[in-house]
């Protein structure tokens, strides 16, 4: 019989990733030749929800990240797009009766790095710094592809770990629209794909199914970097199988976020996001707090 917490790495932290991410004015456009880097912190907080079939009960997690984040703007292909990275640092608290017993985890490294890119495929030319102030958005269809590579701490004796220990592919379309009196609406759709986890728990083998998620978000632009907005996500899909085993962990989980930027000089600003989770059957219902300062320099 596998041990019966052996999911929990799956299901606290990395396979519900999808739905959770409601990042906001991700697809908007950006004058060519900027580079941007931000600082951020944040902490996440709640219960876990196994597999029905295993004696978890009262499973919760204290999460606390910090991450540096570069991008830069960019022309590919005659329009603009952006690539960027991001490097995250965390430590987690885990805890939860187990079998009758109480047990705990605390773990503290660098997670998963991620890389990837965005392009603007339609409505939204290629600009110049000077050019940019008067863009005024109408329609913009875009696409991205990020990257999570297994780089972060790793403990293949442990069940709960940082670092999810596998590869991660994540393909975006998203439609972001001008709603008019200062509103965007995007809607985004978005998919990911899981490599095997091989040594997963002393030897074992996890596998994911894809998750796909759908996200909308509203904008309400203030000024030129003062807005705010909420976010709506929903993540289905990413049953796991231990060894083979299928096991019952389908996920079918909402996220709801609220976030502001506001701008400290035109070329820094703050953002802070709030997150909220409903997971229907199983994952992290997490609430979570997020702050990030952000930089930015050039323009061609």
């Amino acid at each position: 019989m596998l041990p019966a917490i052996v999911l929990l790495v799956a299901l606290a932290f990395p396979g519900t990733i999808g739905a959770q991410e409601l990042e906001a004015r991700a697809y908007a456009n950006t004058p060519v030749g900027v580079n941007f880097i931000g600082i951020g912190y944040s902490h996440s907080a709640g219960n876990v929800f196994f597999d029905p079939a295993l004696p978890v009960e009262d499973a919760d997690a204290r999460i606390n990240a910090v991450f540096v984040r570069y991008l830069r703007s960019l022309t590919l292909f005659g329009k603009p797009a952006k690539v960027k990275a991001t490097l995250p640092w965390t430590t987690g608290h885990w805890e939860g009766v187990l079998g009758g017993e109480h047990g705990t985890r605390d773990a503290t490294g660098l997670a998963d790095a991620r890389v990837g890119f965005d392009i603007l495929v339609s409505g939204a030319p290629p600009l110049e710094p000077a050019d940019f102030a008067a863009f005024q958005q109408r329609t913009i269809i875009g696409l991205s592809l990020d990257l999570v590579m297994p780089t972060g701490d790793y403990d293949p004796t442990k069940v709960v770990n940082i670092s999810s220990n596998r590869w991660a592919i994540n393909p975006e379309l998203a439609v972001s629209q001008n709603l008019g009196g200062g509103w965007t609406g995007e809607a985004v759709g978005s998919v990911w794909f899981f490599t095997d986890n091989n040594d997963f728990f002393n030897g074992l083998t996890l596998e994911q199914d894809t998750l796909f998620a759908l996200k909308l978000s509203a904008i309400r632009t203030v000024r030129p970097g003062f807005w705010w907005g909420f976010g709506l996500g929903y993540g289905r899909g990413g049953t796991t199988r231990v060894n083979g085993i299928v096991r019952q962990t389908l996920q079918r989980n909402w996220r709801f976020a609220a976030f502001m930027a506001y701008p400290l000089a035109p070329n820094q600003g703050v953002v802070v996001s709030l997150l909220s989770g409903v997971t229907r059957r199983v994952g992290g219902d997490f609430d979570s707090f997020g702050v990030a300062y952000q930089y930015s320099w050039g323009g061609r």
